[in-house]
């Protein structure tokens, strides 16, 4: 009968920086600059979530590991759109949280998408806080063109996110000019809710800005006096007027 080969025998051995023999018995044991390269084949959120996998999992030099992912990518937009369906339903605040941080979003992200990501309740957006460069932010939980009357009542709550967006229109040089709000808060129209106030302070940072440019085309608008959120009963908490040219392409809410 033949014997098993000892473990170390088993490993497949590389060299290392120095040139010397190394030892493989988990991904994390790979070389830094193989583990990035693997890494460029995936889109932007798997990319994020194996960076953070390799910083919990790690007790090596985990953040040398988890930078070579994240420095050298773009970082520009963050879709959760872009992973499986599954994969984002099951996506923590803490997760997001982590991720966040891990690519220096508040430096970093110019357009966040959180499609799918039904169990968040908002909390995770704290990196975000103060950012000066996030043009969009979509809550809407739904892909783009999909039906935002989704069936269930995903636990995304206006009392941790508002405070976010707040710091974001509150800065002198913000840039957002797009947020796309979940439907839950949008079905019932109420004067007296914190999010018809927060609608009525992202209208007041619009009408305050020199310059006005389209999120789609950054096509220069007309500014003055325009309700940017609908505060009315028709498409209330819905952002409105995009060019003529972005109107097939805008990701204004239904």
């Amino acid at each position: 009968m033949m014997e098993e080969a000892p473990p170390n025998i088993k490993r497949r051995r590389i060299s290392a920086a120095d040139g010397s023999p190394q030892d493989i018995s988990s991904l994390t044991d790979l070389p830094s600059g193989i583990l990035a390269h693997a890494a460029s084949f995936l889109a932007a959120p798997s990319r994020a979530l194996f960076a953070v996998a390799l910083n919990e999992n790690s007790a090596a030099s985990p953040n040398e590991r988890s930078s070579a992912i994240v420095v050298g990518s773009q970082w520009d937009v963050l879709d959760f759109g872009e992973i499986e369906k599954d994969l984002a339903d099951e996506m923590t605040d803490d997760t997001i949280d982590k991720v966040l941080l891990c690519i220096d979003a508040v430096n970093n992200v110019k357009r966040l998408k959180l499609a799918n990501c039904f169990s968040i309740t908002g909390a995770g957006l704290e990196p975000l806080r103060g950012s000066t460069i996030i043009e969009q932010i979509d809550l809407s939980l739904v892909g783009e063109h999909e039906n935002p009357d989704i069936s269930l009542f995903p636990p995304i709550f206006c009392d941790r996110v508002l405070p976010i967006l707040d710091s974001i229109i509150e800065m002198e040089g913000c840039a957002l000019k797009h947020i796309q709000f979940p439907y839950l808060w949008r079905c019932v129209p109420s004067t007296e809710s914190d999010f018809h106030a927060f609608c009525r302070r992202y209208n007041q940072m619009w009408r305050d800005r020199e310059e006005i440019r389209c999120l789609g085309c950054n096509s220069r608008l007309p500014a003055g006096g325009n309700q940017w959120i609908e505060t009315g009963t028709y498409r209330y908490g819905t952002q409105r007027h995009t060019c003529y040219d972005c109107l097939s392409t805008t990701v204004t809410a239904a």
